[in-house]
């Protein structure tokens, strides 16, 4: 239960009033928790789409839908793509660009990143067909913190330093795993809680976790040739993709049902 609220505390604005260590055996053992911290995040911004699509249209629940996930997390990951944007796209050495990802000024390409990642889930969500829409806001962060585990899992620390480093190295496959059977249990649930019918279930569960899982690895290896490994930057890069890439799916199977 500590590794969990640990998790919730990193990872979202919510004020639990409790004081936890951060300790790299708390860190790994919640690493399988992310997708409920994924849930979590989710739920003010189901309850502010569905209110605002009911009394004021799809267009602004869109927004809203996307400003309460941003909220919730404080920014938090639109700061680790912004960052990762500027430094990879610098162009420089490996170690010009991980000290531009820790250099606290937002750059041309960082601005260009955090823009176009609103925008492309702005347009995506408020495309999704009507009865998918909530499910889409709901289900999108459970996927994203999916794929942080197996981003996390796929690549060493890039810095050689103490800190996250000694964390992130520590989460493998085993903890990949274990999120991910969290994720089918809940994204099951919620296809279920939305009436979707049980004979359709296991394969949207494939399509839905496949897609982010994938990307979040191959920007992992990728990151691997050109820094050295993953940094605290790309995990939260890795989320803020996962979560635009699933919400093209959802786009996708709902306009096109399996």
């Amino acid at each position: 239960m500590k590794a969990l609220v640990l998790m919730i505390q990193f990872m979202t604005r919510y004020p639990i009033p409790l004081q936890i260590d951060f300790t790299a055996e708390r860190f790994v053992q919640g690493m399988k928790w992310m997708p409920l911290v994924g849930l979590l995040a989710a739920l003010p911004a189901v309850a502010g789409f569905a209110l605002a699509d009911a009394w004021l249209g799809r267009e602004v629940a869109a927004i809203v839908a996307v400003i309460l996930l941003i909220t919730v997390t404080g920014g938090l990951h639109l700061d680790g793509i912004a960052d990762t944007a500027d430094g990879l796209f610098s162009y420089r050495s490996r170690e010009r660009m991980l000290e531009i990802m820790r250099d606290s000024t937002l750059g041309a390409n960082g601005v260009i990143a955090l823009v176009l990642t609103i925008l492309l889930k702005y347009i995506l969500l408020r495309n999704i067909p009507a009865d998918g829409g909530a499910l889409a806001v709901l289900i999108t962060p459970v996927l994203g913190r999916t794929a942080l585990t197996w981003h996390s899992a796929s690549a060493r620390y890039a810095r050689e330093e103490r800190g996250i480093g000694d964390y992130v190295n520590q989460t493998g496959l085993a903890q990949a795993a274990a999120a991910t059977l969290v994720s089918l249990a809940l994204v099951a649930g919620a296809l279920l809680l939305f009436g979707v019918p049980l004979s359709r279930i296991p394969l949207l569960l494939v399509v839905l976790h496949l897609p982010p899982i994938l990307l979040a690895v191959l920007f992992a290896l990728y990151l691997k040739r050109r820094l050295g490994g993953i940094t605290g930057d790309t995990i939260g890069a890795s989320i803020e993709l996962s979560e635009t890439l699933s919400f093209l799916v959802f786009l996708l199977v709902w306009n096109y049902p399996l």
